[in-house]
């Protein structure tokens, strides 16, 4: 049975990988040339960007949970959201992640079990964060994917005689969402009073890339210490192209190790929900029986442990 489940979550895995390479693929590089073709958004994202970042998002969720702990993830959710492009309050995600989270314990006490409920809970709950997470890292990518380009011509910009706010809104012009997006919010708001190096530590705050901040922290000494800038503008270039480069290379040799931690990982939450289906009697047992409630608990914690330590092994920062 475990070798037919495997083969099963084998086709399904390929068939996944086959429609996203021939259907989904090219539907969203169309998406992307009709963006660019139509202009941007700018007129509804500045708005929404300008107050998520000037208003604190109080509210009766984040303050209840401020007050039973103070951590730097409550404390820094807004930028986290702006991070994802998910333009709400703090305290309307908590509320969701809330919300999603009682429903998960309704859910599983109306199937009679208390811990069922406890499990659904925390799988509904993580769903937001793990949604945030996602749209975070994916913003971040596509930026930095952009970065090598976008350094280019602003060097370009520079040397043919631009400023550097007529630089930066050249390339917001000329260069796609996310990246092209966040130039035009930059000038927009040092356009409208706010000085260049603020307006470029705000674009650092919504962006989770460390290669812009390296671009921002370079701009922000040039404009205290002086100096060639253009140059500057192309050994940011190189430099991120080159780290693109080694990052590619580091996916294609650690691809057996993350594709055996996710098969590892998926496994036995697979089996256990064909056993579900298959034969709820049998696998009720782990819920109904004390002992099976504890190795239940305790085969969940080794998944959890097994999956961060391969994580950990398999990952190499750059």
């Amino acid at each position: 049975m475990a070798l037919g489940l495997l083969g099963v979550f084998l086709a399904v895995f390929l068939g996944m990988s086959l429609f996203n390479s021939l259907l989904m693929g090219p539907l969203r590089r169309r998406r992307q040339l009709k963006q660019r073709l139509e202009g941007p958004r700018l007129g509804q994202i500045q708005p929404r960007v300008f107050k998520e970042q000037r208003e604190s998002g109080t509210g009766l969720a984040l303050s209840l949970l401020g007050g039973l702990a103070n951590l730097s993830a409550i404390r820094n959710l807004q930028e986290r959201l702006l991070q994802a492009d998910i333009f709400w309050s703090p305290n309307r995600f908590l509320c969701l992640v809330g919300t999603m989270s009682a429903l998960g314990f309704i859910l599983g006490l109306m199937q009679g079990h208390f811990l069922v409920g406890l499990i659904v809970a925390l799988v509904l709950g993580l769903l937001p964060l793990g949604f945030l997470r996602w749209r975070q890292n994916r913003k971040a990518k596509r930026f930095e994917g952009q970065m090598p380009d976008a350094m280019e011509l602003l060097a370009r910009s520079l040397r043919a005689g631009h400023t550097l706010p007529s630089a930066i809104e050249l390339a917001g012009q000329e260069i796609p969402t996310p990246l092209g997006t966040e130039m035009r919010l930059a000038f927009e708001e040092q356009r409208l009073g706010v000085g260049m190096p603020a307006a470029l530590q705000h674009m650092a705050q919504r962006v989770a890339s460390q290669d812009l901040r390296y671009f921002v922290t370079a701009v922000l000494i040039q404009t205290e210490t002086g100096g060639n800038l253009t140059e500057v503008m192309e050994k940011i270039g190189y430099i991120i192209r080159e780290r693109l480069k080694f990052k590619g290379k580091l996916q294609a040799l650690t691809a057996e190790g993350r594709f055996s931690a996710l098969i590892l990982g998926c496994l036995p939450l697979a089996v256990f929900v064909a056993l579900y289906f298959l034969n709820r009697s049998y696998i009720m047992i782990l819920f109904e029986d004390p002992m099976g409630q504890k190795l239940m608990v305790g085969g969940m914690i080794s998944i959890l442990l097994g999956a961060g330590l391969m994580k950990k092994i398999i990952e190499i920062k750059v």
